[in-house]
């Protein structure tokens, strides 16, 4: 370019003229470089938060199938050993016992009912995404986490339109973009948090409701169906028993979300139940 213009401009372009124009292409060239600086910093803003919001999304995804899983686990097998355990203490005949608190011994048909509906959906072959919409939600898995990202940003762009268009955002944009992303990613920590926190309850609870279901089926093969034959503690225990069954299958139904894909807003409710459910078992059945 310089031979050109001194060809046309003659030599007074190597003076004032030529050194301003020497110094335009530099400054011009900088401010390129500037750009192209801004443009990949902008750039690798938006998709470091973009990749942790992936991993973040993956990461609750995980964390809902082993929910949904063990969920499953617990209807499938526990539940099927306490109905076989419940139908021997019918058997019993405790409700003709003086004691006021054997009348809360039997559970309510419908509380039987809905724990039989469990077990026949726990048998259903099902994908994993199938399991987390059955034991998880009211409504279709895809729609519902769909509904989650979407109603905490919908700033949030698809990492596709975001390489295309990334190159000629300005930085303040990026930041938007970069900071919605995030606190996408922050909504969904607290959603797998509550999730991780429901599958520890519901792996303590269903540990500690096999050692009820165990040893309640260990009085009655001890004692028989003689009614007279049982002391307080075994109709203590019994009744424990049949207590816990119910508080297992209320955890179990209770769902994570609401139908607008939002944390239900009983699930701190929940936790504090099973929690208290979780202590007393403990205490009742210490070393058995």
């Amino acid at each position: 370019m310089i031979p050109v213009l001194i060809g046309i401009g003659g030599a007074n372009l190597i003076g004032i003229g030529g050194a301003k124009v020497i110094s335009d292409f530099w400054s011009a060239d900088k401010y390129e470089s500037q750009a192209l600086n801004v443009n990949y910093e902008a750039f690798t803003m938006v998709e470091t938060a973009s990749r942790r919001l992936r991993s973040q999304y993956e990461k609750l995804e995980g964390t809902m199938t082993k929910l949904a899983n063990r969920k499953r686990g617990i209807m499938s097998g526990s539940l099927p050993k306490f109905i076989e355990v419940h139908e021997k203490i019918i058997q019993i005949n405790l409700e003709t016992l003086p004691s006021v608190d054997v009348k809360n011994l039997a559970l309510r048909p419908e509380n039987l009912r809905e724990m039989n509906q469990m077990i026949s959906v726990s048998g259903i072959q099902m994908s994993d995404k199938e399991i987390v919409s059955t034991f998880l939600f009211s409504i279709e898995y895809g729609v519902l986490l769909g509904g989650i990202l979407g109603g905490i940003s919908g700033a949030i762009k698809k990492d596709a339109k975001i390489k295309l268009d990334i190159a000629n955002t300005r930085g303040d944009e990026a930041d938007t973009i970069a900071y919605n992303i995030d606190n996408a990613r922050v909504a969904l920590e607290g959603i797998e948090s509550k999730a991780e926190s429901v599958l520890k309850l519901i792996t303590t609870m269903n540990a500690l409701f096999l050692k009820s279901i165990r040893y309640t089926s260990e009085i009655i093969n001890r004692n028989g169906f003689n009614v007279e034959d049982y002391s307080n503690a075994d109709i203590d225990a019994i009744m424990n028993c049949c207590n816990f069954a119910k508080g297992i299958s209320d955890i179990l139904k209770a769902p994570l979300f609401d139908d607008n894909g939002k944390l239900h807003k009983q699930i701190n409710e929940t936790l504090r139940v099973g929690n208290e459910y979780v202590q007393k078992m403990q205490t009742v059945l210490g070393g058995k």
